[in-house]
């Protein structure tokens, strides 16, 4: 793993107009249940064809909030909260 011979990785692809943007120009390396993987994501982009609405704003901003809020609860204690199931 890592033995990328360029040790160069090329220009992130967002360019700043987007709704969202996630460049990684450069493979990951990730091992997983001791198996070792390389992701390549060199861009996730969102955009509107058109102008959007303070609604769609907020929709977006709402959805958003949530997924990182999620992402943000993915490392913690991982147990069932007493009363829930």
């Amino acid at each position: 793993m890592g033995n990328n011979n360029n040790n160069v990785c090329p220009d992130s692809c967002c360019t700043g107009d987007e709704i969202l943007c996630i460049g990684i120009p450069c493979p990951i390396d990730i091992v997983l249940l001791g198996i070792e993987l390389q992701v390549e994501l060199p861009c996730v982009r969102l955009t509107s064809p058109g102008p959007l609405t303070e609604d769609q704003i907020q929709q977006l901003l709402d959805v958003l909030q949530g997924v990182l809020g999620s992402l943000g609860n993915l490392g913690g204690a991982g147990g069932v909260v007493e009363g829930e199931e």
